[in-house]
């Protein structure tokens, strides 16, 4: 490993950010901090409870430098609460939220999502709330604390029902890809599988017509009864996707309006014509290389009408130590030799 080498990881997920690296452990590094953020409009943390506290950097302490701080911290479980201090991470903010009870079929184990939502949609959240934040800020001139925990998170994105039905009811069975409430789910093709969701009745005749079917729709003509019935007309559709390849399923399914999709590679976007017209995948750059990777990344998946966001390169670790020091801080170049001396910056 060279001073400029950089994984692949970081190579993605740095972009758009400058890197400075000081020891919080030492007081000379936590004072440094503390003159960054009080010029600074947004700080997210992800350590546990009482950690940015116990360094001299705590909410409290910065806020008093800058009022207009906004402060978001990102933990397993939430500052507070009897598990308040356990370690967390993605799987097992899966399992303990409910998730992985619902995925999965019936003659398996419960399944985690393929992604880390247990890690993105916290930060999708936080950064919401940061907004929201910034928002109140504009109108009375104060900055907060943002609390964000990935089990509450979670929690919020599992039910659709109210929890005590499920303690009347009984906990729905797992389905897999499927749902107990009509006719959504993910049937086999002659070359791959295909998702198919029907949300009206309109949307049931149209697919039974186009398959000859209408036995099928007497089955189902309301979500009521296409639930009651769900198992015999997924069968019959499962049937009929069967005889056909990915393509035609689509294509047929499409003409006719109904929501349907090949299930892809996750490989296969980088060659999907859609994904490619939205420029959603873009090459990965170094920092130090002249032309980009060969290594594909996601670009920012927000646009704006008049806002650029293009990532510039995760710089290595460090990069802007100084810089940052020197013009948000306002260190002078004599402090900040005795730092490095020190042994305080990256």
């Amino acid at each position: 490993m060279g001073p400029d080498d950089i994984g692949i990881s970081y190579l993605r997920k740095g972009r758009g950010k400058r890197s400075v690296v000081l020891d919080l452990g030492r007081p000379e590094g936590a004072d440094a901090f503390r003159r960054v953020v009080a010029n600074v409009d947004v700080l997210v943390d992800n350590f546990r409870p009482g950690v940015m506290d116990s360094l001299g950097v705590g909410y409290e302490t910065l806020s008093a430098l800058n009022p207009r701080l906004i402060h978001a911290s990102i933990t397993g479980y939430g500052p507070d609460g009897p598990d308040a201090d356990l370690a967390s991470m993605d799987l097992i903010i899966q399992g303990r939220s409910g998730l992985m009870a619902k995925s999965g079929f019936p003659d398996g184990p419960p399944i985690k999502a393929g992604a880390t939502v247990g890690d993105q949609f916290p930060a999708a959240l936080c950064a919401l709330g940061v907004v929201a934040a910034l928002r109140q800020r504009d109108m009375d001139g104060k900055g907060q604390y943002i609390d964000v925990a990935m089990l509450d998170s979670l929690v919020t994105m599992l039910w659709d029902e109210p929890l005590d039905l499920y303690r009347e009811r009984g906990m729905p069975d797992r389905i897999g890809n499927g749902d107990p409430r009509g006719i959504l789910d993910t049937f086999e093709a002659q070359d791959g599988w295909v998702t198919l969701v029907i949300t009206s009745d309109a949307q049931f005749e149209r697919l039974t017509e186009e398959m000859g079917r209408p036995d099928l729709f007497e089955l189902g003509p309301n979500i009521p009864v296409r639930a009651s019935n769900r198992a015999e007309i997924c069968e019959g559709v499962a049937a009929w996707m069967a005889r056909q390849t990915t393509d035609e399923l689509v294509a047929r399914l499409h003409k006719i309006r109904v929501p349907a999709g090949a299930v892809a590679s996750a490989y296969a976007s980088a060659e999907d014509p859609q994904i490619q017209h939205r420029q959603a995948l873009v090459p990965l750059r170094h920092p130090h290389a002249s032309e980009p990777t060969t290594r594909l990344g996601p670009a920012f998946p927000i646009k704006f009408s008049r806002s650029n966001t293009t990532q510039s390169p995760a710089e290595t670790l460090g990069s802007s130590t100084q810089d940052v020091l020197k013009t948000i801080a306002g260190l002078t170049e004599e402090e900040i030799d005795r730092l490095r001396s020190a042994g305080v910056l990256g």
